[in-house]
């Protein structure tokens, strides 16, 4: 099929105007590398897109000359992947990017992120990788922007007292509600072993993550619940322990 517009472009502003633009992690990081906050371009609802404006809902970047801000500053380059594509819109090249984010108490965040509060609790003792895995959850509440990336993730950040407090208790109550006697069964009856190899559950859930089996934008609050669990029955066997976790996620969420 041939467009139009494709090489010509008249613009009509027909493209940059009452569309939802999906934006991945990528099209977030390009555009805030030109120094916008996301607070300026980012909606969050129902999932991470382009800010509109107006009663036509004209893309938060277009200008009164009916242009693209950021084509116009910095670049074809520098659009969203599906602007760039429009109006061939491939699927294939879409399912490459990251479109895909992790919701904790009031914050959007990425999968890198997640990765790397796994990562932190590699050296926890096992009866302790739900304390330090909660510790790293809960600095996120304390950053003030919504979205939280690599380049706006404060390491320094300390998770509240409060906080903590707080999470313990909703780990709980998730624990109580969505754990069935066939679950603690099967956790049960995991192999035990003398020691919990944490790193090793880290590294074959850190695996998985990218995979269909992880595609729960609650993924981290069902991980920590998951953690209480394992900490409530003594730590067993990591491969399995893993695996587990995500037959489970999968069941009941």
């Amino acid at each position: 099929m041939r467009f139009s517009c494709e090489h010509n472009c008249d613009h009509c502003r027909l493209c940059c105007q009452g569309w939802d633009i999906d934006l991945s992690k990528e099209d977030i990081r390009t555009i805030v590398s030109f120094g916008y906050s996301p607070k300026y371009f980012l909606e969050f609802k129902p999932v991470l897109k382009m800010k509109t404006k107006g009663k036509d809902r004209d893309c938060i970047f277009l200008d009164r000359d009916d242009l693209c801000k950021l084509e116009k500053r910095h670049g074809h380059e520098a659009k969203p992947h599906a602007c760039k594509q429009f109006p061939r819109m491939s699927t294939e090249t879409i399912k490459e990017k990251d479109y895909f984010f992790y919701e904790y108490r009031g914050r959007t965040f990425t999968r890198d992120l997640l990765v790397t509060m796994l990562d932190k609790i590699r050296a926890a003792n096992g009866s302790k990788v739900f304390d330090a895995f909660l510790s790293e959850l809960e600095k996120l509440p304390r950053h003030k922007h919504r979205y939280v990336d690599t380049f706006n993730y404060e390491e320094k950040k300390k998770a509240s007292l409060f906080g903590r407090s707080a999470a313990r208790g909703k780990a709980r109550g998730i624990f109580a509600a969505k754990f069935r006697q066939e679950d603690i069964n099967e956790i049960m009856q995991l192999k035990k072993a003398k020691i919990f190899d944490v790193a090793k559950f880290v590294d074959l859930v850190k695996e998985r993550i990218p995979g269909t089996d992880a595609l729960n934008p609650n993924l981290p609050e069902m991980l920590l619940t998951y953690l209480f669990a394992l900490k409530q029955m003594e730590p067993r066997d990591a491969k399995a322990a893993a695996d587990y976790f995500f037959q489970w996620n999968a069941k009941r969420f």
